[in-house]
């Protein structure tokens, strides 16, 4: 499918269908595993959004989250987005630990009322809010002012996860380590010059040179292929995420591939 224009009947049928499959909790999230780069064992999954709009049709975020903006479903789908994770968390208690790290929009990520929504999801649920982290893209972190760095403590003092996502090397360390972060995710478009570019080589090198200083997690995001494998692994990168390891799947298939039985 094209994506549907967000504008016109055909964004206000886009629109009336979504409310309607997030009132009937139609949307499901799907995951991608997160694993070691030595064994390829599955440490955590990043949750991506998917909406089988029809039998043989499913839709990725890129395809209605403009229209999901415009006609102000975003926040009960991300509502609904945390409410999934913790639910599947609660699901896979007693068969794994891994922990899930989901995407918000930018503008809920600052919200003053996450930090207390996901509490309250993560009470329902009978789970720990440490369970959960949160993935804050790179570009949102450069200029962040003195009420978004509360915000983003507020995050962490309840327990949640913050995670760098999409790193390019375009925030100082000097602001990183002012920051509650706990993990740096490379991004994609780096890692896809690795070995081949010398300026994306650097840019993996230096994350992994300034995560060692700061104590942080460092995730290579969009592996594909074992030549990229091999030099992360060589660099001292710990974990990977990408079609070499895993698709996005469903819960069940994930029990299936990657729970021990």
């Amino acid at each position: 499918m094209s994506v549907v224009e967000t504008q016109g009947p055909d964004a206000e049928r886009l629109a009336a269908e979504l409310g309607e499959a997030i009132e009937h909790q139609r949307l499901q999230l799907y995951y991608q595993p997160v694993v070691s780069l030595v064994d390829r064992v599955a440490s955590e999954v990043e949750a991506l959004l998917r909406w089988p709009r029809s039998d043989s049709e499913i839709l990725a975020p890129p395809d209605f989250i403009d229209v999901a903006k415009q006609f102000d479903l975003l926040p009960s789908l991300e509502r609904m987005v945390i409410e999934s994770a913790f639910e599947q968390l609660s699901r896979w208690r007693r068969a794994t630990d891994l922990d899930i790290s989901l995407n918000l929009s930018e503008r809920h990520v600052y919200a003053e009322g996450l930090p207390q929504e996901i509490r309250d999801a993560a009470e329902r649920n009978g789970v720990a809010t440490r369970r959960l982290s949160l993935e804050v893209a790179e570009s949102s972190l450069a200029n962040v002012d003195g009420e978004r760095r509360q915000r983003l403590q507020d995050l962490s003092d309840a327990g949640v996860g913050l995670i760098v996502d999409d790193y390019s090397g375009a925030i100082a360390a000097s602001q990183l380590s002012e920051l509650p972060i706990s993990a740096l995710k490379i991004s994609r478009r780096v890692v896809a010059g690795i070995p081949d570019n010398p300026a994306h080589v650097e840019t993996a090198t230096t994350a992994l040179r300034l995560a060692s200083e700061l104590g942080l997690r460092v995730i290579a995001i969009g592996v594909e292929s074992p030549g990229q494998l091999a030099v992360l692994r060589d660099m001292g990168c710990e974990y990977g995420q990408g079609f070499l390891f895993s698709v996005p799947m469903p819960a069940e298939v994930l029990a299936e591939r990657a729970m021990p039985r």
